[in-house]
């Protein structure tokens, strides 16, 4: 059986090594800005994005890489990974660590807990 590596794991960087960062943001569309932090490595402004449409999770959120605007208002990718496959692992890792780090971010900022009184 063959079995190839990923561009990530040729460089020594595997997708559960990545650690990730969040903001969380409570505005209407916006829901997180992510820092991801592989070694010596951070790319900044990743957004986690509220969506009137269902992601492969059946979720109603998707993740936009950093970008920037041209002049005529068109926004591109400062960061972008063309192995589909791989960008759906580290899609699917981040919002998995976003629905931790938005539940904690809840339970605090509303001083919610498990304890029974």
């Amino acid at each position: 059986m063959n079995i190839e590596k990923t561009e990530f794991e040729i460089v020594g960087i595997k997708v559960d090594d990545l650690k990730f960062y969040f903001k969380i943001v409570e505005m209407d569309k916006l829901k997180a800005i992510v820092s991801i932090d592989f070694g010596d490595f951070k790319i900044k402004g990743f957004r986690v994005n509220a969506s009137d449409y269902e992601n492969e999770r059946g979720e109603k959120l998707w993740i936009t890489p950093p970008s920037y605007p041209d002049g005529s208002r068109r926004y591109h990718p400062i960061f972008y990974i063309p192995n589909k496959e791989l960008w759906k692992k580290v899609e699917s890792k981040l919002l998995d660590e976003y629905q931790k780090a938005s539940k904690e971010h809840y339970e605090k900022r509303f001083d919610l807990n498990d304890k029974e009184e």
